[in-house]
């Protein structure tokens, strides 16, 4: 992570829960909400995965942030273990975006990151449990930045590109 006072940086996106120190700005980009999602192709080879225990045929995508068990959890599905089922883990959100894409599983992942998919019926959401774990996706920057036209330009943006 960055710090703005060593590192020469005027804005970061940070995700997590504020407060992110003192002296710095943080406002709300948009909302930390998990879906599952899946390949429409995969789907209506598989089945829906909330029908009976159609999940167990699925294999599960991970990214770093594991959130696999605890959705589970949430929907309901924990009859399924986690050791029945196939899992295949990423060290990125992006990358087990795409293998969904690709229809080599179901991915979790922020509707923020896949709402375009979903409208491009690339993806679908392939069970309706939405998962909030308390983290969301921040602009921060310092109270009295180094250029602060540039830094309000800049936050502006990203404001009307979070709320498109």
């Amino acid at each position: 992570m960055s710090n703005f006072q060593t590192d020469a940086v005027d804005l970061a996106v940070r995700y997590g829960c504020p407060p992110f120190g003192p002296g710095l700005n943080a406002d709300l980009l948009f909302d930390q909400i998990i879906v599952a999602v899946g390949s429409p192709l995969l789907v209506e080879k598989l089945g829906a995965p909330s029908d009976d225990d159609n999940i167990a045929r699925y294999p599960l995508l991970h990214d770093a942030h594991n959130f696999w068990p605890q959705y589970l959890e949430s929907a309901l599905l924990r009859r399924t273990t986690m050791a029945a089922v196939k899992n295949i883990r990423f060290n990125q959100t992006s990358l087990a975006i795409e293998a969904a894409v690709a229809g080599q599983g179901l991915a979790l992942a922020s509707t923020f990151f896949v709402e375009d998919d979903i409208a491009s019926g690339r993806l679908l959401r392939v069970l309706p449990t939405e998962l909030r774990v308390g983290s969301d996706f921040y602009v921060v920057s310092p109270r009295k930045p180094r250029h602060p036209h540039s830094v309000a330009a800049v936050r502006s943006w990203l404001a009307s590109a979070a709320m498109r």
